[in-house]
């Protein structure tokens, strides 16, 4: 399997420099692939999936430690796929086209507070409440030889808290590190009773890079 990660970000972290009634505008930006192929003697497969988000932000530094603003959250996934039966005696060979569709709108506000450690090092918490809605597009698996689809609409609402670290170069410009994190997130299909409750925990498993950079209201 192939694949590619491309991450960017201007996120807005309170950098070590950051002075009260200044601006922080940034987001950041992700894209994923991926391909999968499987050959084997009577069933053969080529599939392939593509991610990406993107998350736009803007706060206002209320002091020079603490920051509140609103952030938006974009995001679509595809899978596209050919899958050929070779057949067997009494069973004629086959070949479907399958295709997955996911896209996600997140919404809310955000408040940070960093604490400067040196000139160059500053480490920050971020607390986001959001809400959200969705749009799935799936095949339905229990339509037999014929691939019927089925979308799903959900809503749903959710925070989280997240450490981070700061690296400043020069005039507040410098790299962020996102190191994991803790939320609880609620989601519902919409015109039905499917919910889903889901709380996570983690740190240390992934990193997000970024850059940022403060901006002055003069």
């Amino acid at each position: 399997m192939k694949k590619l990660l491309l991450v960017g970000a201007l996120a807005l972290f309170g950098a070590v420099n950051a002075q009260k009634n200044t601006i922080l505008v940034g987001g950041n930006i992700s894209y994923n692939t991926s391909k999968t192929t499987n050959n084997t003697a009577m069933f053969k497969s080529e599939g392939k999936a593509d991610e990406f988000s993107f998350n736009p932000q803007i706060g206002y530094q209320v002091t020079d430690r603490f920051t509140v603003g609103v952030k938006l959250g974009v995001s679509s996934s595809k899978q596209t796929g050919e899958s050929t039966f070779s057949g067997f005696p009494g069973v004629p060979a086959s070949t479907y086209n399958v295709e997955i569709k996911d896209n996600y709108f997140q919404y809310g506000v955000f408040g940070r507070y960093t604490v400067p450690l040196n000139e160059t090092f500053a480490v920050f918490g971020e607390l986001d409440v959001f809400a959200s809605n969705g749009k799935s597009k799936e095949p339905d698996t229990t339509s037999g030889s014929t691939i019927n689809y089925i979308e799903t609409k959900t809503t749903g609402f959710g925070l989280a808290f997240t450490p981070n670290l700061f690296i400043n170069f020069k005039n507040s410009f410098g790299l962020n590190f996102n190191i994991g994190g803790i939320g609880y997130t609620h989601e519902k299909v919409k015109d039905s009773e499917i919910k889903t409750n889901q709380f996570g925990f983690g740190f240390g498993k992934g990193i997000t890079v970024g850059i940022s950079k403060n901006f002055g209201t003069k």
